[in-house]
C-alpha cells in the first residue's frame, strides 16, 4: 500500500510512522497507532484552519493508517478486523471537534493498555 493517502510528510524518513518502528509489537503497536492517529488528527486541524479539510479525506487517511498496522502483522490480535470511524461534533462554545470512534475490540485493547502501569508497554 502506498502512503499517498496519509498526511503530507508521511514519506519523510525523519517522521517515521509507528508501524515502521522495530518495537511495533503488541501493546507497543497500539501506543504507536494512537500516536500516529493523533498525528493525522493534528494535520486535519491544521488543514481546517488553512482551507477546510473534508472529514471524508481524513477518514481515508485513518483507514490507510489502520491498514498499515494490519498489513504489518505485528499485532494481529489488536488490529485485524478493527476500525476507527471519525465523527464531528460541536461543543457548547461552537467549536467543531473530530472524534475517533473505535470498534469495540480496539477500544477494549486501548482501555486495557491504559490500565497498565506506565500506560504503554
Amino acid at each position: 500500500m502506498q502512503n499517498n493517502s496519509l498526511p503530507p510528510g508521511s514519506d519523510d524518513p525523519g517522521q517515521g510512522w509507528g508501524w515502521q518502528q522495530p518495537d511495533c509489537r503488541g501493546h507497543a503497536a497500539l501506543a504507536l497507532f494512537i500516536d500516529d492517529l493523533h498525528r493525522v488528527l493534528q494535520a486535519r486541524t491544521a488543514q481546517q484552519l488553512a482551507a477546510g479539510a473534508p472529514l471524508a479525506a481524513t477518514q481515508e487517511q485513518v483507514d490507510a493508517l489502520l491498514a498499515h498496522y494490519i498489513e504489518s502483522g505485528k499485532a494481529p490480535d489488536i488490529f485485524d478486523g478493527q476500525s476507527v470511524t471519525l465523527k464531528e461534533g460541536v461543543d457548547r462554545d461552537g467549536v467543531t471537534h473530530t472524534v475517533p470512534i473505535f470498534s469495540p475490540h480496539l477500544k477494549q485493547a486501548l482501555v486495557a493498555m491504559l490500565g497498565r502501569p506506565g500506560g504503554r508497554a
